[in-house]
């Protein structure tokens, strides 16, 4: 699976975006593991650290948890959309909007997945320049 190249959205979340109407749709269950980061990786061809931030979107809308040495998994029960929401940031501070500290660490990180996810490309495009697989 590739990410499109042409949105605005960041990479990660674009993932845990695709991640979220799986589990809403039913194909990933409550219970049932997700793909860990590195198979996010692999698949949608991003760095670890964008699929890592993609998961913890979800851990934070209460849609997966997490089991140390084992995974991730879908919560059991699934929060409903609206309690799902309530881990944003915008819920946590009662309604109100992100601080400006919020909003410009949230950007930077932005940036930095951005970067991240540009330079994979440019390593992967090389190395199948020369021949060398991952």
């Amino acid at each position: 699976m590739k990410l499109p190249k042409d949105s605005d959205t960041p990479p990660y979340r674009l993932v845990a975006e695709e991640l979220r109407r799986q589990i809403r749709s039913g194909r990933l269950k409550p219970g049932e593991r997700v793909p860990s980061s590195r198979d996010l990786e692999g698949s949608y061809e991003i760095a670890n650290m964008t699929a890592r931030s993609a998961l913890r979107i979800l851990r934070d809308e209460g849609l997966i948890y997490s089991m140390p040495g084992r995974g991730n998994f879908v919560a059991d029960p699934l929060p409903s959309e609206a309690d799902s929401k309530a881990g944003t940031p915008e819920a946590a501070s009662g309604g109100r909007m992100p601080t400006p500290e919020y909003v410009e660490l949230s950007e930077r990180l932005d940036a930095i997945n951005a970067r991240l996810d540009s330079l994979l490309q440019v390593f992967q495009q090389l190395g199948g320049a020369t021949g060398l697989k991952k």
